[in-house]
């Protein structure tokens, strides 16, 4: 503002300099040269010793037509011909004054019409200067104005709506969203959620001594204004603040009503937040939850087949939890789950709860020793924590299995079912420990070659037991023919 003022008065100064600037030589002479046009003309008018009728008239009626025509029949006679003479002269110093006074009021003139032509550029020019400043003064307004509206649009939720109530200068701002789009436009109530905020004011800690009864009168203008939303009624918002001396009820509620759209996208767009929130957030341990996991995973899928980082995931799962569950309750097994949530957001770079007890993590730019370190510190730290609940201690401990992608994988649940793969080999080796896939694939190689020799043993086996079949079958037939021949013996004579 005081920037505007001063190139305004900038403005004033140039024109004054540039008016004394002007050569005070010039015009004199330009005066000079005008009046002597002026007697040049007398003195034409002169030349020839005869006075101009012009000129005659003018005196005539300055000095009485009376007394100059008994002036000039006393010039009749020789005698009054040199009285004449001298007469002429008068007349011409008279028409000379006659002249320069007709010029000096034609100047005079001149001169009042040009000053007060410069009064009305004055005047002009300081409404001009008073309606610019004016003009800079709600720009600047407006600046601020508009510089608040970028803040609350930038600010966390919580901190643009202070800003809003300290913008408005308001006691009290109180937010009614509504559900499942039910709306009483009559009555502005609403079956939703309520936000209040309420400026807080200081109180001293003294109270001052009273010895008689005061009542105090508190003066406050209130607002209920509708949010909306691309046509969309979302809710309603009441506002009030105090009335003072200094407070325009007009331009306030030309605030309130210009703020309202804005508020109305900010408690939008939160609201929104919220919803996002409750879909990909799970309730009991505030980790994102599995349909986040598979939504995250796909991206991080594509982003590791273009060959920028490596990608593994972990499954996790807490031992024993379905038996600790049954023995102490559900309360005790949601309090464990929280706890081990927490340890598990410490540790795991994206943590996820992918189902029961059973947790997931991301590691994105991680090689296969830093997954493992990281598993192994999460492990032990698990096993070493102490539960506190209700009064009680206890311990648990995690599972876990882990994988990587491979650029061969054509979805997520490729690397999930390597990573419960490994997961369950954790389990089968006694439970409390971190297993990777490629042990999976050297236990599975190893137990694959011990069954391959099984099969020869039992192939060799099942030869030999033919082999057993075939001679029975045979000694059972020789003893049938030795059978044979021994009764038919008994029968001849």
């Amino acid at each position: 503002m005081e920037k505007a003022r001063a190139i305004v008065d900038g403005i004033l100064k140039e024109i004054t300099s540039r008016i004394e600037k002007q050569q005070p030589r010039s015009l004199v002479e330009a005066f000079t040269d005008e009046l002597r046009a002026v007697e040049d003309k007398v003195l034409l008018a002169f030349s020839h010793n005869a006075i101009s009728p012009e000129y005659l008239q003018h005196i005539r009626k300055l000095f009485g037509a009376d007394n100059i025509d008994l002036l000039e029949q006393s010039t009749v006679s020789a005698l009054g011909r040199k009285k004449r003479e001298r007469l002429q002269p008068l007349y011409k110093k008279i028409a000379l004054l006659i002249e320069r006074n007709q010029f000096f009021s034609k100047k005079l003139q001149e001169l009042l019409t040009a000053n007060k032509r410069l009064e009305n550029i004055q005047r002009e020019l300081i409404e001009s200067q008073i309606a610019f400043v004016h003009d800079v003064e709600n720009l600047e307004q407006l600046v601020i104005k508009y510089k608040m509206l970028t803040n609350i649009v930038l600010y966390p939720f919580e901190h643009a709506m202070k800003e809003v109530v300290r913008f408005l200068q308001a006691d009290y701002l109180e937010v009614f969203l509504f559900d499942d789009d039910r709306f009483l436009a009559t009555e502005l109530k609403t079956d939703g959620k309520t936000i209040v905020y309420q400026k807080t004011e200081e109180r001293q800690t003294t109270p001052e001594a009273v010895c008689e009864a005061t009542l105090h009168e508190v003066q406050v203008i209130a607002l209920d204004m509708p949010l909306t939303v691309e046509g969309e009624h979302i809710g309603h918002f009441r506002i009030s603040r105090a009335l003072t001396n200094e407070l325009s009820k007009e331009q306030w509620k030309e605030d309130v009503a210009w703020i309202t759209p804005v508020l109305a996208r900010v408690i939008q767009s939160n609201r929104d937040r919220l919803l996002a929130r409750k879909v990909y957030i799970d309730d009991l341990t505030q980790l994102y939850n599995k349909r986040k996991l598979n939504e995250q995973m796909g991206k991080l899928f594509n982003r590791f087949k273009q060959g920028e980082k490596e990608l593994h995931i972990a499954m996790i799962d807490i031992d024993r939890f379905k038996s600790l569950n049954d023995v102490y309750g559900h309360s005790v097994g949601d309090e464990i789950l929280r706890q081990a949530a927490a340890i598990i957001k410490e540790e795991v770079p994206y943590a996820y709860r992918y189902g029961g007890e059973e947790f997931a993590g991301i590691f994105y730019g991680y090689d296969r020793s830093e997954t493992q370190r990281i598993m192994e510190h999460l492990r032990s730290r698990i096993a070493e924590h102490r539960f506190s609940i209700q009064g009680q201690e206890f311990r648990i401990t995690i599972s876990a299995g882990i994988a990587r992608f491979e650029t061969h994988m054509n979805s997520v649940m490729d690397v999930i079912n390597r990573a419960d793969a490994a997961l369950y080999l954790s389990k089968e080796d006694g439970r409390n420990r971190c297993t990777y896939y490629d042990d999976v694939k050297e236990r599975l190689s190893a137990d694959v070659a011990q069954l391959r020799q099984e099969l020869l043993r039992m192939k060799e086996q099942v030869a030999q037991y033919d082999r057993l079949q075939q001679e029975n079958l045979r000694l059972a037939e020789e003893l049938e023919r030795e059978r044979q021949k021994q009764k038919s013996k008994k029968v001849s004579p």
